[in-house]
């Protein structure tokens, strides 16, 4: 069984995830900010956005637009142990750069759905191997190749379907997201605070303005805060281990998190305790 985990890599405009796990069947928060595409190599996914069910099985190639946000719960096939998704996520300014190359009428109509499946292409497979073989092998991923590499799948999906061009256009617009709610859902990635900030449609400087007027505290401390307690809630409702909560909740290592704990509460993680 491969270990589970979930790991990003951010490239200037672009930011790329992989996910391989084994805890499936459990309905989850899915909210995207940005748009995104998704390849589901094992296991299948189900998605509930706007009151509206769908299932996408493996194999499958997914374009989820921006904003789209509802319920996501994962299903395994027989004799499989994990899931496992490729996914990059583009932001505003990449997508405009793409679609300003592109001869797109202004009357195209309007796409309805929130999660495409796409027809499979080569240039899409090609975009895929090259992740998945980046993180398998930990090689480090070239931005300008990555760039290319996107440009032409993109290309290649609004070539095979014209009228999805709209949606890249009508999600080019930089929008301010509710940074609360943002948050609330997105803590416990492991992203710079400048991508938050971008993710979130503000700069860096109106990010950190926007955040102490909501929240009364840094950034750091408020996301720190809430790593650390959603690990003890880990601890104590399920009876998992220091070394079993600290990467699902946002840490990258397993000392730095213990340190961290200890400093928060006043005493180590290792030790078992009943919420005072």
């Amino acid at each position: 069984m491969e270990v589970p985990y979930q790991r990003f890599i951010y490239l200037g405009d672009l930011t790329v995830a992989a996910a391989i796990e084994a805890k499936t069947g459990e309905a989850v928060s899915a909210s995207f900010p940005l748009t995104v595409l998704i390849y589901i190599e094992q296991g299948d996914k189900h998605y509930e956005v706007a009151g509206r069910k769908e299932t996408f099985q493996e194999g499958a190639y997914i374009l989820v637009r921006k904003f789209a946000d509802g319920l996501l719960y994962k299903t395994l096939r027989p004799g499989q142990e994990v899931s496992k998704a490729y996914a990059f996520a583009i932001t505003d300014d990449y997508v405009r750069y793409i679609i300003d190359e592109f001869d797109i009428p202004h009357n195209l109509p309007p796409v309805s759905q929130s999660i495409i499946q796409l027809e499979k292409n080569t240039l899409l497979e090609r975009l895929f191997s090259f992740i998945k073989n980046s993180f398998e092998q930990e090689r480090e991923m070239d931005e300008q190749t990555m760039k290319m590499k996107t440009k032409e799948a993109i290309s290649a999906i609004i070539k095979a379907d014209p009228k999805l061009a709209a949606v890249f256009r009508q999600y080019t617009l930089a929008q301010r997201v509710d940074l609360a709610d943002y948050m609330n859902k997105k803590f416990l990635l492991r992203m710079p605070l400048q991508v938050f900030a971008k993710q979130s449609g503000r700069s860096l400087s109106t990010f950190h303005r926007d955040f102490n007027m909501i929240f009364g505290e840094t950034p750091h401390r408020w996301i720190m805060k809430k790593r650390l307690n959603y690990a003890r809630t880990l601890m104590n409702n399920e009876g998992l281990r220091p070394s079993e909560v600290y990467i699902p909740a946002g840490f990258e290592d397993l000392a730095h998190f213990s340190r961290a704990f200890k400093k928060f509460f006043g005493y180590p993680p290792s030790r078992t305790v009943i919420e005072p």
